[in-house]
């Protein structure tokens, strides 16, 4: 996939947002409060108070529970954001009927990444690539199993790892103007990528795309 495949993805990506910027900011916020803000309270302030390490796992274990179903819930948001403007946000909730299957593929995908991570830095960057289209395909087929997904959002990379590390890596300038602007900038990038992501992944399973 060359740079301008890339660059028309994520003008698409912009232009399906138009008009839904509101929704898909109130959608990151509260993904964000649900699954990462008890995890990222200040250090030191909870060990002065003498609260950090329960408090962190609490925050840890909710992560854990939670981030299957809301990012089936995302997959489902911006899947409807990309045929119809008319989006209620309460869709991120709709993960949770499918809970079983979205948190053993969180749980496995991530011991797995973790176990390549082990080895070296790169391999667990590869795994966590080779995952990465699990939950648009559990979103688009109700009857795969989590390890279904696993075997076919990697069968899917095949061929398209590098195309998609590339792709990400063209967010990093957006990435750090989110770190100067203490986070705000991240409710604009978060959308900007999960849409973007979402048109990747429609362009490597279209049935005309060929890798180079």
């Amino acid at each position: 996939m060359d740079s301008y495949n890339r660059n028309y993805i994520k003008e698409e990506a912009k232009k399906m947002l138009e008009g839904n910027w509101g929704k898909a900011i109130a959608v990151t916020i509260i993904i964000w409060i649900l699954t990462d803000a008890f995890t990222q309270q200040n250090a030191s302030e909870s060990v002065r108070t003498g609260f950090y390490f329960s408090f962190l796992q609490f925050g840890n274990l909710l992560s854990l529970i939670l981030s299957g179903p809301l990012s089936l819930g995302a997959a489902y948001f911006y899947m409807k954001l990309e045929k119809t403007e008319n989006v209620n946000i309460s869709v991120i909730f709709e993960g949770f009927s499918d809970f079983k299957r979205t948190f053993l593929f969180h749980l496995v995908s991530g011991i797995f990444i973790l176990l390549w991570t082990f080895l070296l830095v790169v391999p667990g960057i590869i795994a966590a690539i080779r995952y990465s289209m699990g939950y648009y395909l559990m979103a688009e087929n109700p009857d795969l199993t989590f390890m279904e997904a696993i075997q076919v959002s990697s069968g899917i990379m095949n061929g398209n790892k590098m195309d998609f590390f590339i792709f990400f890596l063209s967010f990093i300038g957006w990435f750090f103007l989110s770190i100067i602007t203490f986070g705000l900038g991240f409710l604009y990038l978060a959308p900007y990528y999960q849409m973007s992501k979402l048109n990747f992944y429609r362009r490597i399973t279209s049935t005309d795309y060929i890798a180079d």
